[in-house]
């Protein structure tokens, strides 16, 4: 932590820091967790990248998401992160990466995420102008701290997408009507689902991709009922539906399996290359409140989206056309650990499946 850091002042009008947001080559983007939360950065990458297209924008992502950013428009380099479980794997260890960072001597570094590791990557990088919201913990961390991003934006019910926007709505940039907002699907990764696809008898662009998994409980539709809407989703449209999840995954796969009555396919070995090259492909997107519902908003597919405890406002699908369903009761939104309302989450388990597949057929029948 050099002398200068420590010694800057956390009061900074707009102006003064875009003055000298202006002056700077490189900037680092501290990004760290979710799937959702790296997908929903794109957006602010297209705003930066669209005001100054010679900034070498660097961002700090975490081993598992590094898909999201690769070949991305604007990004220069990705420093990657893995987790102290990963020793073997591609990407630093958290004192390798705190080396890097200040050996590159960034002059700006923008936090996004606000825990105590991107705190600590920030505070030691020795960078003269370290970004945070003046909500996050660790405050010394930061040397400018944004205001709230109810108060930047003017209104409380703000998207993710917005929220990581907020510094360039305080610095009044150029924000695009239309941001790029999608994701760069790999050619090695799209030709291995074509093949994949041609092995098991699937016309490209002529499937549905159901990912059941979900991180939480009350995020989770019961695999019964997907199991279900599958069947009618099959005997309808004629169209096979391929389901999806992650390696870790594999039993809901199994459950569904066992409770549907045709035959469907089940992927759980995709890494997520793969996936997105899956979902580039599909005619219609259905899953829970998860990171691939972000993912195909991202490539702009048809999404039905079956929502249960979180902030349907915050994290609805951006950028694409979807339906979601979801219940309405008093305790909605809550942080979703646990129902402490009833013992169960009833916002997802009371949705019934007639009312998803009713989306299920809008949404397959809508004119592109």
């Amino acid at each position: 932590m050099t002398g200068q850091a420590a010694g800057d002042s956390h009061s900074h009008s707009p102006q003064s820091l875009r003055s000298r947001l202006e002056r700077i080559d490189r900037l680092l983007l501290v990004r760290l967790r979710s799937l959702g939360d790296s997908i929903l950065t794109l957006p602010l990458v297209d705003a930066l990248h669209g005001w100054r297209p010679d900034l070498k924008l660097d961002l700090v992502i975490e081993r598992a998401f590094a898909p999201v950013f690769d070949g991305y428009p604007g990004v220069h380099e990705t420093l990657i992160l893995r987790d102290s479980a990963s020793s073997g794997a591609a990407g630093w260890s958290k004192a390798r990466m705190l080396f890097e960072i200040l050996r590159r001597r960034y002059p700006a570094v923008l936090n996004l995420h606000g825990g105590s590791t991107s705190a600590l990557l920030t505070f030691a990088s020795g960078a003269s102008l370290r970004i945070g919201q003046g909500s996050y913990r660790y405050a010394r961390a930061y040397n400018i701290h944004l205001p709230p991003s109810s108060e930047i934006w003017g209104k409380t019910d703000l998207h993710t997408a917005d929220h990581q926007l907020s510094l360039i709505r305080w610095l009044d940039l150029p924000i695009p009507a239309e941001p790029r907002y999608a994701l760069t699907v790999r050619p090695e990764a799209r030709n291995r689902i074509r093949g994949r696809l041609r092995e098991a008898g699937i016309a490209p662009g002529r499937y549905v991709n159901l990912h059941p998994s979900a991180r939480l409980l009350t995020k989770q539709w019961p695999e019964e009922r997907f199991a279900r809407l599958a069947d009618s989703l099959a005997s309808e449209s004629g169209l096979p539906v391929i389901f999806t999840a992650g390696q870790n995954e594999t039993q809901i796969l199994v459950n569904i399996g066992q409770s549907a009555t045709q035959k469907h396919i089940y992927w759980a070995d995709l890494g997520l290359a793969d996936l997105f090259a899956l979902i580039e492909g599909c005619q219609l997107f259905i899953a829970n409140d998860s990171g691939p519902t972000h993912a195909a908003a991202a490539l702009k597919k048809p999404v039905v989206v079956i929502w249960g405890s979180s902030n349907w406002v915050a994290w609805r699908p951006w950028g694409t056309d979807y339906e979601l369903i979801r219940s309405e009761l008093p305790c909605m939104p809550c942080p979703g650990y646990t129902c402490t309302a009833y013992g169960e989450p009833r916002c997802v388990l009371g949705i019934p499946v007639d009312l998803v597949l009713e989306a299920c057929r809008r949404m397959l029948n809508r004119k592109p």
